[in-house]
């Protein structure tokens, strides 16, 4: 009688296990998407389905054991046996959590963005200066209220990437027409600067987000001058008394209004600054 060779008996059950298991998997996915709905996003040409099965390829998502599914109403995203409930309002996918999602739903919008032709983790770093307060984005909005943490993200358009602009960290006068750049004082990062003039009510008008600290116990001064670096106006306003709503940067606006055309037709430079 021709003795058994235990490890080749051994080796044929395990891989006869393994085909079952990954057949299993591969019928269960299966019945799953074709249980599925298929939703489509209107005035894109990809779907729900596409977004949650892009961002389950995400790193976050191999790191987190994440799985999910799409329903009539948005995506279910589950990482770690946390469930994430994205719900779709026909322009926007919303979530709100009382977890800390930032990392999660920093991923999410990569994916989304991927769809849109940004190239994998292209949109990652700007996802980092949105939640640093660096940069407002159109399109993304973030707020935590008590713990209560409220995200969105516009689903119809590619989102505008952030890009690399020359700091300042010292009061410079500049051209009205130069604002592209950052400021930097204090912890704090000014950015999304635009300078307007309105010559109908005669009004210097700039407007800025601020960012980089948790409070906004700061306050802000721009100066404006004529061609000769005149100083002809200037305005402070207190941060403090502005509202934040838990996000993590706040959008704020300075005007000075001037007494004449004369006056007004002067301004040609401004400066900024902040202050305790």
């Amino acid at each position: 009688m021709q003795k058994i060779n235990t490890k080749v008996v051994i080796s044929t059950i395990l891989a006869i296990i393994l085909i079952g298991t990954i057949t299993f998997i591969f019928i269960y996915k299966a019945n799953n998407k074709k249980n599925e709905p298929l939703i489509a996003i209107d005035n894109v040409n990809f779907t729900l389905n596409n977004i949650k099965e892009k961002f389950l390829e995400s790193e976050y998502s191999n790191n987190n054991n994440c799985n999910g599914y799409v329903y009539d109403n948005g995506i279910m995203i589950t990482c770690n046996k946390v469930q994430y409930d994205f719900l779709f309002n026909g322009f926007e996918l919303e979530l709100s959590t009382n977890q800390n999602a930032n990392e999660l739903f920093k991923y999410f919008v990569d994916s989304i963005e991927q769809l849109h032709g940004y190239a994998p983790d292209e949109y990652l770093n700007t996802m980092d200066k949105f939640f640093s307060g660096t940069t407002s984005i159109i399109g993304l909005d973030f707020s935590n209220n008590n713990g209560n943490n409220y995200y969105s993200v516009y689903v119809l358009e590619p989102l505008e990437k952030y890009k690399e602009k020359d700091i300042v960290t010292e009061e410079n006068i500049k051209n009205l027409e130069d604002y592209n750049y950052e400021f930097q004082s204090l912890g704090y990062t000014i950015n999304n600067i635009e300078l307007k003039k309105d010559s109908e009510e005669y009004l210097v008008i700039f407007s800025g987000v601020i960012g980089g600290q948790d409070n906004y116990d700061v306050n802000f001064t721009i100066k404006f001058y004529d061609t000769a670096n005149n100083l002809v106006a200037s305005e402070t306003l207190d941060l403090s008394s502005y509202d934040s709503f838990g996000r993590p940067s706040m959008g704020f606006v300075a005007t000075a209004r001037l007494d004449n055309q004369e006056t007004f037709n002067s301004i040609t430079k401004y400066s900024i600054s902040l202050s305790k």
